[in-house]
């Protein structure tokens, strides 16, 4: 018996495309399973039924034979057969009507649990919807935010560069006002400690005088003030503390730096003492680099002089070169092709731009 199911009506547009399809189909086997179940039940119960009515029919067939004898009277009439084709299409009825009652119980559960997956997957999709856009709302924030940033960096950069500009010009101005003013002077060196006798501008005067002699000056020289380098007095044994002298006339001061490099060494109290102008510590850092280059020139017996703020010139064969990188002056000693040498010196040229 063919028992049409009803049609199926579609829930939403939006289940069509998101509606898991493998859900449904997985219900509507199990649901086919139990029909195909109910309807097994049901030819076995009318088999089973017309078994029984066939046994009796059969029990009662002899038992007629018995009591009718002669008269040969079967129950294989009309009438039975008739009984039996009622009873069959009963039955047969009776079992459509409960498939269908069953299909139908069926159907209902099915569509019933359809419209709730389709609700829970439509809840669902929409939060995943909603996520989506806030995150989108987001990441307009963040890219707008590091637009501003990256804008406001560059910015930053160019302020950064204006102002570093700025600061090496303020420095380099700084640098030369402090040394301007102790451009008149002089920083005397390994002087022992006590020597001044608590008079330290009488006793410069009077040192300058006697080391670089009485005779290269037309007067007394002048001191305005003179004292120890500030930093602790040294033990016993240390290294004494310069003595920083401020000369009243810059051709006084002149005049001695000239003296003390034609007179090469100088003695007092049987002390190698030395005499320098006074400079800033930047420009002391700066000339202290040049040391041990300084020291390579003595040994190699070449002339040298130092320019301020730091720039020391070579006299080598009677060709000047000056330099303001200490590395470029290892450069050369360490290069060993003579004849760029020779003719880079002919050109009395700065070789701190030179690759040895």
């Amino acid at each position: 018996m063919n028992v049409a199911l009803p049609p199926v009506k579609p829930h939403i547009n939006f289940i069509e495309t998101y509606f898991p399809v493998h859900l449904i189909s997985n219900k509507l086997s199990h649901n086919v399973r139990d029909i195909k179940m109910s309807q097994m039940k049901g030819r076995q119960y009318t088999q089973t039924t017309l078994e029984v009515e066939s046994h009796a029919a059969t029990a009662e067939k002899s038992e007629g034979a018995k009591t009718s004898g002669a008269a040969g009277l079967t129950e294989e009439s009309p009438i039975s057969l008739g009984s039996l084709r009622s009873f069959l299409k009963t039955e047969i009825e009776g079992l459509g009507k409960e498939i269908c009652d069953e299909i139908s119980s069926l159907w209902e559960t099915t569509k019933a649990d359809m419209k709730t997956i389709c609700d829970e997957l439509t809840e669902k999709v929409e939060r995943l919807f909603s996520m989506q856009a806030e995150a989108a709302n987001i990441q307009m924030g963040m890219e707008q935010s590091l637009s501003d940033t990256s804008d406001r960096l560059m910015a930053l950069e160019n302020s950064c560069q204006s102002l570093a500009a700025d600061h090496k010009k303020l420095q380099e101005k700084c640098i030369d006002l402090e040394n301007r003013g102790r451009r008149q002077n002089i920083r005397i060196l390994n002087i022992p400690e006590g020597s001044e006798n608590n008079t330290p501008t009488a006793f410069v005067a009077k040192f300058l005088s006697k080391v670089l002699g009485e005779e290269n000056f037309d007067g007394p020289i002048l001191i305005d003030r003179a004292h120890r380098s500030l930093a602790p007095k040294p033990r016993k044994g240390e290294r004494p503390q310069p003595i920083i002298a401020r000369l009243h006339y810059y051709s006084d001061k002149e005049k001695i730096m000239s003296l003390s490099r034609s007179k090469g060494k100088l003695s007092f109290k049987g002390a190698q003492v030395h005499i320098f102008p006074d400079m800033s510590p930047e420009v002391g850092r700066q000339r202290a680099a040049f040391n041990q280059v300084k020291a390579k020139l003595r040994d190699a017996g070449i002339q040298y002089r130092m320019f301020f703020p730091a720039k020391l010139e070579i006299t080598a064969d009677g060709s000047k070169m000056s330099f303001t990188d200490p590395q470029a002056v290892e450069r050369f000693f360490t290069a060993k092709n003579h004849h760029h040498w020779r003719s880079i010196k002919r050109k009395n040229i700065n070789l701190d731009t030179c690759v040895w």
